[in-house]
């Protein structure tokens, strides 16, 4: 009998041993890792001197920051460019780019939108115009599948340039109590990513991308993109606005579910630069996820969403930020 339990102990510490030898998942994927490859930003503005946002203070988000916007479009641009060097940002999709295409000519994709679809057409004849972005109806109280945005749509498919599409957060939060004037047609209601599926159905060759991640409709997102291959999602603005559990809490889930190949960093930096300094952390911060999974968000998602060459995307991983 003494034998037999000597056997049982030896068996179980055998045991316990070889599963504290072997990694969870998690211990696997954890990490403290900074990444500090080359960037893209799905989601950026630049604005023209005497434009209304300039100077403009950012209200208190739910991280509780503030954030004072640049006080001239010259400081802008020289804050933008000095966060381009400082973070290795080899690739941009500006909004209104062509007022900074000239400082960077290698790294500004110019985004355009609010404008009639012939009007893009012919910019984009002219090479200056690389993409869609941002269409935001939500602000006016029309859906994605309102007949009045399809041309847009159908310019992009045609055209095989990418549509950013904005839903939520629209403004700070509160916003449409803080600016009732400009925010006031937006509707809760109005902002699940899945009001996206018949434009998806009627354009399958789009490649679309859901500004601000579709926060906080994660399930929504998780049954679009299965549905659908070529909808990807930057995280914009939820990355600064949003604390980082909730940020976690809502980023998580869709790796999980197997999506972290089509999630992409922007910032949505309209005036005020240090936004890009609290979004970039913020993935930094994660831990639950792996350095690859950084890149993956970082980067190497929006070179394929963007369709770079393999000799493009060699040169920017050659050069590692210092």
């Amino acid at each position: 009998m003494r034998q037999f339990h000597l056997f049982i102990i030896l068996a179980i510490c055998l045991i316990l041993g070889c599963k504290q030898n072997v990694p969870s998942e998690n211990a696997e994927k954890a990490t403290n890792e900074i990444y500090t490859g080359p960037i893209i930003d799905m989601h950026l503005h630049a604005y023209t001197e005497g434009d209304g946002m300039l100077g403009i203070t950012h209200p208190p988000t739910l991280r509780k920051q503030t954030f004072q916007g640049a006080a001239t479009a010259e400081e802008l641009k020289k804050e933008v460019m000095a966060r381009f060097e400082k973070y290795n940002i080899v690739k941009a999709v500006v909004t209104s780019g062509e007022l900074w295409i000239n400082d960077a000519p290698d790294k500004i994709l110019i985004a355009k939108a609010n404008q009639p679809a012939d009007t893009l057409r012919q910019w984009h004849e002219q090479g200056k115009l690389q993409a869609i972005a941002e269409m935001a109806p939500f602000y006016g109280g029309i859906r994605a599948d309102n007949p009045s945005q399809l041309p847009y749509f159908k310019l992009a498919e045609e055209l095989g340039i990418p549509v950013g599409f904005h839903i939520l957060p629209g403004g700070p939060n509160g916003g449409f109590h803080l600016m009732p004037q400009m925010l006031g047609g937006m509707r809760v209601y109005n902002a699940e990513p899945v009001q996206l599926e018949e434009v998806l159905v009627s354009y399958p060759n789009l490649r679309i991308y859901v500004m601000h991640g579709g926060w906080p409709y994660v399930e929504d997102m998780k049954a679009l993109m299965y549905a659908h291959p070529n909808v990807y999602a930057d995280i914009a603005v939820v990355n600064w606005i949003l604390p980082e559990e909730e940020l976690y809490a809502f980023l998580k889930p869709l790796i999980t579910a197997g999506f972290g190949d089509r999630i992409m960093h922007g910032t949505d930096q309209m005036v005020w630069p240090e936004t890009m300094d609290v979004a970039i952390a913020s993935i930094n911060n994660a831990d639950f996820l792996s350095l690859e999974e950084k890149e993956d968000i970082f980067y190497d998602n929006a070179a394929t969403f963007l369709g770079l060459s393999e000799e493009e995307i060699a040169k920017h991983k050659s050069k590692q930020q210092e």
